[in-house]
């Protein structure tokens, strides 16, 4: 247990359940802040109200087993280039007491919210390269999306930053890669990263089009010659879009080669660029 004026915060260290990695493995030091209540003021002036909601405890279990197979799903469709490990969650114990604005008139629970969790870490001397913020919403509270992530900054110490509310837990039991959503969220981190060292737009698409792109695999496999996003609309997956993305498996859809002069996509060799 840690300590901060009086409030209690459960850590616990969350191992891949597959074998270790290989050393050539790009890992991602991962931090869950885990908010099981919201109490939260947000908007200014007349239109300022308060959102109020507590995570069930179903709720919060079946969140976590998603999480924690976060590790082995990144390894898996990475085959074997990232995985997020350590992965380490706190659950927090005080309510979050704001919302920022995300523009637009959405919110979400960003960097300043989390900002006491992140000042203790780093006290601490730990340091991590991506950080997810798990919290329940209320229903009428317009949100920045199903999850709102940014690229490393100086206002989560450097690292790659995620919010996610948890109210689409229900929708995990059918949802035929639960983990996706999650590993979506990640991805723009890496994004963020990445197109900070340099990598363009011709090397490492934007994450948001799957529709103009299909895979270097043979055609027997997903997406079966299809664009990611008619994939989709079928299976209601996008792993083979992911893993693709973090393979260097990409080609225009309506490029008539399979294969490329230059790949698109993390090739070994880019995922070596982070050092």
């Amino acid at each position: 247990w840690h300590l901060r004026a009086g409030v209690r915060q459960r850590h616990r260290r969350v191992r891949c359940a597959s074998p270790p990695p290989p050393p050539s493995t790009q890992r991602w030091r991962t931090l869950v802040l885990l908010y099981p209540v919201l109490d939260a003021r947000y908007g200014s002036g007349l239109t300022r109200t308060r959102a109020r909601r507590v995570m069930a405890r179903e709720e919060r279990e079946v969140v976590m087993r998603i999480v924690e197979r976060l590790p082995s799903t990144v390894l898996d469709w990475s085959s074997g280039l990232a995985t997020l490990e350590p992965l380490d969650v706190i659950e927090v114990r005080r309510p979050l007491t704001s919302l920022s604005s995300s523009g637009g008139g959405r919110w979400w629970a960003g960097p300043r919210e989390v900002r006491p969790e992140l000042e203790d870490v780093a006290a601490s001397g730990a340091r991590y390269d991506s950080v997810y913020a798990l919290w329940p919403c209320e229903p009428d509270v317009p949100q920045c999306g199903w999850g709102c992530s940014q690229g490393p900054s100086d206002s989560t110490f450097g690292a790659g930053f995620s919010s996610i509310s948890t109210d689409h837990w229900r929708t995990l039991a059918t949802d035929p890669d639960p983990e996706q959503g999650y590993v979506h969220e990640w991805l723009h981190q890496v994004e963020g990263l990445y197109r900070g060292l340099g990598l363009s737009h011709e090397e490492l698409p934007p994450l948001h089009d799957a529709a103009q792109f299909t895979s270097t695999r043979p055609a027997d496999e997903p997406p079966y010659g299809k664009s990611y996003a008619e994939y989709e609309s079928g299976s209601r997956t996008w792993s083979p879009w992911y893993r693709d993305y973090m393979t260097g498996r990409l080609r225009p859809a309506d490029s008539p080669d399979r294969l490329l002069d230059t790949p698109i996509g993390l090739t070994p060799e880019r995922w070596r660029r982070r050092g």
